[in-house]
């Protein structure tokens, strides 16, 4: 069984400190998986996630479309991956699982491309509304899973802070 939650966010700034606050709670073989069409605010989300879990700015923070993977590391290595221009079997030739497996975490975007992704990942559904800098972000997680009993205080500081759906 899965949990969600829906989280409204009013501009870029409000989606980097979300993904700050998820940022703050990543550890070692953590994966986060981001869906969103293009524009949906993947990478502003992946901009504060990796800048809180590695204490680099969020402007160094930027998409590897062409690139593929960037590392970042302050304790332990985290992976941000775009997916975008990846098909088929070239995702697996990138070395998540490996990277996972190596004690690092993954922050992947364009991750409905995953043929079978991890079922314990953090999957986080990204969608603008009418082409405004309003955000609705759907965080999915696994009941029981690692991420249940972090999430929580995530989603209990952003509560605090901002209006649910």
């Amino acid at each position: 069984m899965r949990n969600t939650r829906e989280i409204l966010t009013s501009s870029e700034e409000e989606t980097i400190q979300l993904g700050r606050s998820i940022g703050r709670i990543l550890k070692p073989g953590d994966s986060i998986l981001l869906v969103g069409e293009l524009g949906s605010g993947k990478t502003r989300l992946a901009k504060g996630i990796v800048s809180a879990a590695t204490g680099v700015s969020p402007d160094e923070v930027v998409s590897p479309t062409f690139t593929l993977i960037n590392r970042f590391e302050n304790g332990f290595p985290v992976h941000h991956a775009d997916l975008y221009r990846v098909e088929g079997v070239e995702i697996y030739e990138l070395g998540l699982a490996d990277a996972l497996e190596e004690g690092g975490a993954v922050v992947v975007e364009w991750a409905e491309k995953i043929p079978e992704p991890e079922e314990d990942a953090l999957k986080v559904f990204m969608y603008d509304v009418d082409l405004t800098d309003l955000r609705r972000i759907v965080l999915d997680w696994l009941q029981g899973g690692s991420w249940d009993p972090r999430i929580c205080t995530v989603l209990e500081e952003w509560r605090r802070e901002k209006a649910w759906l």
